[in-house]
């Protein structure tokens, strides 16, 4: 099982963003648990979570998120958007996917950013 989360869970995310980061977060937790129960009970299954390290625009919730947080800063979406470093593309997120799902990788959160994939600390 992999579930999608979002690097807001390390960094909290903006203000304006309520319980988005915790619930994301959360994922993470689940997916540990998860695996924990799996194994305990030798049903096979493997579940992981992946947090794209920044937002992603060209998204629609990329979009959106660019959206509400540069209105939020005061500042224009390209302001925004450069000052961002070492963001992921849709086909880095695509690529990280197909490298779990291959099964060699250890663990059970994943992070991918511009610099490639990597455990969650």
């Amino acid at each position: 099982m992999d579930v999608k989360a979002s690097g807001a869970a390390f960094s909290g995310g903006p203000p304006n963003s309520g319980g988005y980061s915790g619930a994301k977060r959360m994922q993470m937790v689940l997916a540990a648990h998860g695996q924990k129960e799996a194994d305990r009970l030798g049903l096979g299954l493997r579940f992981m979570a992946l947090a794209p390290m920044r937002i992603m625009a060209g998204t629609g919730v990329g979009q959106r998120g660019i959206e509400g947080v540069s209105t939020y800063l005061g500042i224009s979406p390209a302001d925004f958007l450069a000052s961002m470093t070492d963001m992921q593309t849709p086909a880095d997120v695509a690529n990280a996917v197909v490298a779990l799902a291959g099964g060699k990788l250890q663990g059970t959160a994943f992070t991918v950013s511009g610099s490639g994939l990597a455990a969650a600390a």
